[in-house]
């Protein structure tokens, strides 16, 4: 590797930027016969400024790189997180955003605003309960691309998931990953009750640092009302509890109860878990019950980016901005159509 791109290279972790986030923005056309290239080399830098939210003007100066998305997000949790790292996660998920808006087919989702339990009927329909495909679908329909990050800004995650807002389109990405689908179907839920409630308005995107299911401690006003949106929206209920002689049951014994009760109250099994794990403070055991709930375990990222592929507009984007798609969605899912 040339000095000119060790250099780049190395400026850019200097800024606190992951080895893997790089290498995903390096571009695949790149080559050592392209380092002799002065406009090759200009194209490198624009091209990797463009995926990483980067001014790309300030690469070419002699003073540091700046974000260009930076204070125009609203952060939720608290974290230690410096300015910096901030505007890291701030403007690759807003590039993120963008570039999944751009292989997006716009679309109406009015029937998205503010009531939660409009939405809920219009998705229930005559099924049992809503899941976490159900939502995943919606949201498609709605011109809301979903994807499940694999590959992160910074060295350490310290994002759960966030909505990000480009001309008054939205897309959600999510950064915490689970083995079953009830706590991802909430934090696309949760998401998709900041989007519905207007707290993208005037803002780039809403940043969940913390997981809004156990954070209750730091919540705000706008996170208990995209709190009461997902539960109403996947429990038709808005402080959903668990009965408290649940407490008693073992894992599969309130695996089993939580079954035989979902068709009578048209709420997911795996969803009345994190219900009782709401309401009782004990996730290990609401956990716990997921796994006969589910049977097996398996991660569910698989499962939303494997939509994601089927729905993205491929061809409407550059392929190098396919490639970096691609590369932070972790590949092309084997399987994306499990519950």
């Amino acid at each position: 590797m040339a000095e000119d791109t060790k250099q780049f290279k190395q400026m850019l972790k200097s800024m606190g930027l992951s080895s893997a986030i790089i290498e995903a923005a390096w571009p695949e056309w790149w080559c050592d016969e392209a380092e002799a290239s002065p406009s090759a080399r200009a194209e490198l830098r624009f091209s990797v400024s463009r995926k990483l939210g980067l001014d790309p003007r300030s690469l070419l100066d002699e003073g540091k790189p700046q974000f260009i998305w930076r204070d125009e997000a609203k952060f939720k949790g608290l974290s230690t997180e410096d300015d910096e790292q901030r505007a890291a996660i701030e403007s690759y998920g807003a590039a993120i955003g963008r570039n999944l808006l751009n292989a997006t087919t716009p679309s109406d989702f009015n029937i998205l605003k503010r009531d939660a339990r409009a939405l809920r009927k219009s998705i229930l329909g005559d099924q049992p309960f809503i899941r976490l495909t159900d939502l995943l679908v919606t949201c498609w329909s709605f011109g809301i691309p979903v994807i499940q990050l694999k590959v992160f800004p910074l060295t350490a995650k310290h994002m759960c998931a966030m909505s990000v807002q480009v001309d008054g389109r939205y897309a959600i990405l999510l950064g915490k990953d689970s083995d079953y689908p009830a706590p991802m179907a909430y934090y696309l839920a949760h998401e998709l009750g900041h989007i519905a409630l207007g707290h993208l308005e005037g803002r780039s995107s809403v940043i969940d640092l913390k997981d809004p299911l156990t954070a209750i401690d730091e919540w705000d006003d706008e996170e208990r009302e995209a709190d009461q949106y997902a539960l109403e929206l996947l429990t038709d209920r808005a402080s959903p509890t668990v009965q408290t002689n649940a407490e008693k049951y073992t894992a599969e014994q309130l695996a089993s109860y939580l079954a035989s009760a979902a068709r009578e109250l048209r709420i997911e099994p795996g969803t009345l878990a994190l219900c009782f794990g709401h309401s009782t403070q004990d996730w290990a055991r609401a956990m716990k019950a997921m796994k006969f709930i589910y049977q097996k375990a398996i991660p569910v990222w698989s499962q939303v980016n494997g939509i994601a592929d089927h729905e993205l507009l491929w061809d409407a984007i550059s392929e190098d901005n396919q490639a970096y798609l691609r590369a932070v969605m972790g590949g092309i899912p084997v399987d994306s159509n499990r519950d």
